[in-house]
């Protein structure tokens, strides 16, 4: 499954099939319910100094099943990773002791779709 616009319905049949255009109310309804089934997930980035006497935020990021978004202002990097474990392979090339603290519970990812 794929989040972009393309992969919302843009329309819907009544009861005689007849094409008709979503409402904003349908719409609201179908991205509340896409929301409940595929819920996002907050984390911290933050850096940890090697005797682990100090700790540093370096930012945050926003896991969704399809990809995680990272924004970290202390290192000069956004991006936007498949998964968590992309980004902390990327992250484990610093010399840093760098870990992620996860607000919401990490979403699974999305099997690789078949095409």
């Amino acid at each position: 499954m794929t989040t972009t616009n393309d992969s919302l319905p843009h329309e819907t049949q009544d009861d005689t099939d007849a094409t008709l255009p979503l409402t904003a109310e349908k719409c609201l309804a179908i991205l509340t319910e896409w929301a409940a089934r595929y819920p996002s997930a907050r984390f911290v980035v933050i850096t940890i100094a090697p005797d682990g006497s100090d700790a540093a935020v370096l930012g945050w990021g926003l896991a969704l099943p399809e990809y995680v978004f990272v924004n970290l202002p202390e290192m000069r990097m956004t991006g936007r990773f498949r998964t968590a474990d992309e980004l902390r392979r990327l992250l484990r090339h610093s010399d840093d002791d760098i870990r992620l603290i996860w607000v919401d519970p990490e979403p699974e990812p999305w099997p690789d779709e078949e095409t």
